[in-house]
């Protein structure tokens, strides 16, 4: 099914790289019949939006109903019709918060078959407003409805306004086609139904001198090993931010889906440069059994002929287990290995993101991260002197297994294309993932000391994408706060990559 616009409403809240707060994820679905013992029973709450649900959607009341939880403060309902005697069909999913009772999301699986039917300007507004009003009642009255996909009105969003300025994160992502709502994706803040007194009314705030001069703060200065344009390494600036600066003192805030990176300490390391050959299956076993004491009895490789060319790199091979309950998968460039991946039957099918805290860990975080060291060190570039760890990047995650995310510095800066990934069991101390994405350059690097200031890459950035003052519900402790803070909002989502010695954006 396409679910590219769907996804496309909600964001920053899926990413491979980074993980989702544990708060964030809602629990798998259990159809089971309850019986009368056991069966949910809803909040007061949570009734009541049901029922507003079924003025909407009536034919939901005739639905075989199924219900888990409360489980992370939100239960999930599912609803199937019947298509033969013995046979039913997804027809709807809803979750509701367990203490507002507020939606947090709706899927209409039947409307979604259907979304390749693009409806006007004129009937997204119609069928998504006709939605929210009913769900919303007069706390409508406070949303007011922009374009969410750039020249398609498939779906709409509705942001919150308060005192006259956007409420960030407390928006309804309304997904239509030309007959129906397909779903509904809220933004954290919206389950909350927060009472409109909550809302401090804007005061005195940072001048744009000020809001300029913590922007340029939050300019980093990385290397790239290669540059697209000219082949060679490159000095830029990106911008590092939670996305909100608040707006008085100007302390940056996290939201749920902030994505700023977290590096370590620096790590000296003593590189092996040692590289590892496979040129057909066999070697390939070769390496992982005499190199990485990988247990391969029983188990047989074969070359992957189903990842389409165009998902791999170029002169990439992959070569796959078979024989065995899970997987092992290897990864060669040009006859070069450059990383290997283990997982279990139970890992397969229950991998979850979960910020560095595996599941029954029997090592720590900093056990597991010297593990990761040791392993790496034979097999870093023996230019790398000096690791750090972005600390908040997820890779390839497992339920049970430490991600640690290595990147090389250069004169002390981070170089972005020259990365190592080291995954490590928390249980059994077992390296799961290694992953080597080091990019050699073609020529020395620039001078860091060529490049423009921090404030000059700031005025840059802000001339395209001033900030916005608003409202949003921070996190704290991995927790949506009830009370909303004024913010300055600070574009994260669009593409933003400056050279840093001619001050050019990148293309």
């Amino acid at each position: 099914m396409k679910h590219t616009k769907k996804l496309a409403s909600t964001l920053l809240m899926a990413s491979l790289l980074v993980t989702t707060p544990l708060w964030l994820q809602h629990p798998t679905m259990t159809v089971q019949a309850a019986d009368n013992q056991g069966q949910v029973k809803l909040s007061l709450a949570a009734e009541k939006t049901l029922q507003t649900l079924y003025t909407i959607q009536p034919e939901l009341k005739n639905m075989d109903k199924k219900m888990n939880g409360p489980k992370n403060g939100v239960y999930e309902l599912r609803f199937d019709k019947r298509i033969a005697p013995d046979k039913m069909e997804l027809y709807a999913m809803v979750v509701l918060d367990a203490t507002t009772g507020a939606l947090h999301s709706y899927e209409n699986e039947q409307e979604m078959q259907k979304q390749n039917n693009q409806p006007s300007e004129a009937v997204a507004k119609q069928k998504s407003a006709a939605f929210l009003q009913k769900l919303l009642s007069d706390d409508f009255k406070k949303y007011k409805a922009t374009q969410t996909t750039k020249g398609e009105w498939d779906a709409v969003t509705y942001t919150r306004h308060e005192h006259g300025v956007p409420v960030f994160t407390d928006r309804y992502v309304v997904g239509v086609n030309g007959s129906s709502v397909m779903y509904v994706n809220t933004f954290e803040g919206a389950p909350l139904r927060a009472a409109s007194s909550l809302f401090a009314k804007p005061g005195k705030v940072m001048s744009k001198e000020e809001v300029t001069g913590k922007v340029a703060s939050l300019m980093e200065l990385t290397y790239s090993a290669y540059k697209k344009e000219t082949g060679k390494p490159a000095l830029k600036y990106s911008l590092e931010s939670t996305g909100y600066l608040d707006a008085v003192t100007g302390e940056e805030i996290e939201s749920a889906f902030s994505l700023k990176s977290r590096y370590s300490d620096v790590i000296a390391v003593k590189p092996g440069g040692k590289k590892l050959t496979a040129s057909n299956a066999d070697e390939a076993i070769r390496v992982l059994t005499e190199e990485f004491q990988i247990q391969m009895d029983g188990i047989t490789l074969e070359t992957d002929t189903n990842t389409p060319a165009e998902m791999k790199g170029e002169g990439e091979t992959i070569y796959r287990s078979k024989g065995r309950d899970g997987r092992i998968t290897v990864y060669t460039n040009n006859n070069e290995v450059t990383g290997f991946q283990i997982r279990g039957k139970v890992e397969m099918g229950n991998a979850i993101q979960h910020g560095n805290k595996p599941a029954n860990a029997q090592l720590s975080y900093e056990q597991a991260k010297e593990k990761a060291v040791q392993f790496l060190q034979p097999y870093l570039d023996s230019s790398v002197k000096e690791l750090k760890i972005d600390q908040k990047e997820i890779r390839m995650p497992s339920a049970t297994s430490y991600s640690f995310s290595f990147y090389a510095l250069h004169d002390g800066v981070i170089v972005t294309d020259q990365n190592y990934l080291v995954n490590v069991d928390g249980q059994t101390g077992e390296i799961v993932n290694y992953m080597n994405s080091f990019t050699k350059p073609s020529a020395p690097f620039p001078d860091k000391k060529t490049a423009i200031s921090k404030e000059a890459a700031a005025k840059q950035f802000l001339k395209d994408r001033p900030t916005v003052l608003g409202y949003m519900f921070p996190v704290q402790n991995e927790k949506v706060q009830a009370k909303p803070s004024l913010v300055y909002s600070i574009d994260t989502a669009s593409y933003f990559l400056l050279d840093a010695v001619t001050g050019k954006s990148f293309k």
